[in-house]
């Protein structure tokens, strides 16, 4: 496995894009390890995720490094996730995931249908859109 992160040559125009997924390429598989699955799961999900209105995106670091490798989902006009604990064996699962937000009206990933591997420990974070006034005080 490479080090060096691909690039992206996908054809999908950023209008077209509901959802990004980054996934950290920092993290490694132990501490001297050079070695870095958040490269390969990149390779993965951008072939896995062709023609889907979705972009995979290298991003340094998700300070998610205690659940490595970790991914996260932007949805343009909605919600984002933080994930870990990923593999290339969940790609399947996170682009069901991630198709899953960027098919809900509302901007958000719904719990009933989610992919374990987006679930319970899996899940880091969810992060409101900025538009999300909700639980401000008026």
């Amino acid at each position: 496995m490479t080090n060096e992160v691909p690039r992206d040559v996908s054809e999908t125009a950023s209008a077209e894009v509901d959802v990004t997924i980054f996934v950290c390429t920092n993290c490694r598989e132990a501490t001297d390890s050079e070695a870095r699955p958040g490269i390969g799961l990149i390779e993965a999900l951008r072939q896995a995720a062709e023609g889907k209105p979705l972009a995979v995106k290298p991003v340094t670091c998700l300070a998610n490094c205690d659940k490595s490798p970790s991914a996260a989902f932007n949805h343009r006009t909605g919600w984002s996730y933080v994930f870990g604990h990923l593999s290339t064996d969940n790609v399947d699962d996170i682009v069901t995931g991630a198709m899953m937000l960027a098919e809900d009206e509302r901007g958000f990933l719904p719990l009933r249908g989610r992919p374990m591997c987006l679930r319970g420990k899996g899940m880091t974070a969810r992060i409101p859109p900025f538009h999300h006034h909700e639980d401000m005080p008026s």
